[in-house]
């Protein structure tokens, strides 16, 4: 019996183990500075911490959602379960790492990996996908085509991020029948193929404290367009509506852009008079 708890124990460390995190798809690594975002198919009714190292909290706005960081830094293997409204448990073994390699997990299903071109087959500079958030497409009173947006010339160049190689630019940002359309370009200036996971959206505070954001409300998009694979030099377009948005003074939009299976990560901050002063289009 003693030896039989000694195998167990040996194998609970070798699972957290930086080397065994292949082997092991359900580790959640987090760290103090960037925070996780796991999705489910449900509300969420109960959130479980095996360790107070650890500090997690459903979205406001949207209960399928939780945040998850570390208070501080520890070695230990500890777990975080997770109930939904339709019964469905889920557990998570939890290990700290400085630069989690994914901050966003999405408990729905995992989308299958890009594929590479075959041989001597040419690679479209951005492999576009169907809408990632179902709601029934285009909605009937904005009919943009998403190859007349992708084709408008670009009107803003102040709203940008880079990093790595890459370069994020919010274009344009218009409103049609109250739906707010926002145009962002990605730039591949580097030699790895840049895959993009969905991206999330959030109204917060300006200003960050010491605790976090004052304050923090996730936004869901109505449709988003152009999720994929953007080769070395070349330029993908992304296309995301939303219902009217509208910023109070100290609130800003922030998107969050992550690589799917990397850590190039980025974050595109839109402020009040950004969102709320965007053109109108008839």
């Amino acid at each position: 019996m003693k030896k039989f708890a000694i195998i167990l124990a040996v194998l609970a460390g070798w699972l957290c183990s930086g080397i065994a995190s292949a082997q092991a798809p359900d580790t959640l690594f987090i760290s103090t500075t960037q925070v996780a975002h796991l999705r489910f198919a449900s509300e969420l009714k109960y959130v479980n911490l095996g360790n107070k190292a650890i500090v997690a909290k459903i979205v406001d706005g949207s209960k399928d959602y939780v945040a998850v960081k570390a208070r501080e830094p520890f070695d230990i293997c500890t777990s975080m379960s997770c109930l939904e409204s339709t019964g469905i448990m889920h557990t998570f073994l939890v290990a700290y790492r400085e630069h989690p390699s994914r901050l966003d997990i999405d408990t729905r299903g995992t989308a299958a990996s890009p594929e590479a071109p075959a041989p001597g087959e040419a690679a479209s500079p951005f492999s576009f996908s169907s809408p990632s958030y179902a709601d029934g497409g285009p909605s009937a009173s904005s009919p943009i085509e998403f190859e007349s947006l992708v084709s408008m010339k670009p009107e803003l160049f102040h709203l940008g991020t880079s990093g790595y190689g890459i370069d994020i630019l919010c274009e344009n940002i218009f409103y049609k029948d109250d739906v707010l359309f926002l145009l962002i370009s990605l730039k591949n200036g580097s030699a790895v193929s840049y895959a993009l996971s969905d991206p999330r959206f959030s109204v917060e505070s300006k200003r960050r404290t010491k605790r976090g954001l004052q304050y923090e409300k996730a936004i869901f998009p109505k449709q988003a367009y152009g999720l994929g694979v953007v080769q070395p030099d070349a330029t993908g377009k992304m296309v995301f509506t939303f219902d009217k948005v509208s910023l109070t003074r100290g609130q800003v939009f922030r998107i969050y852009f992550y690589e799917r299976g990397g850590a190039r990560n980025f974050v595109l901050m839109l402020g009040m008079n950004d969102v709320n002063k965007a053109k109108r289009l008839n």
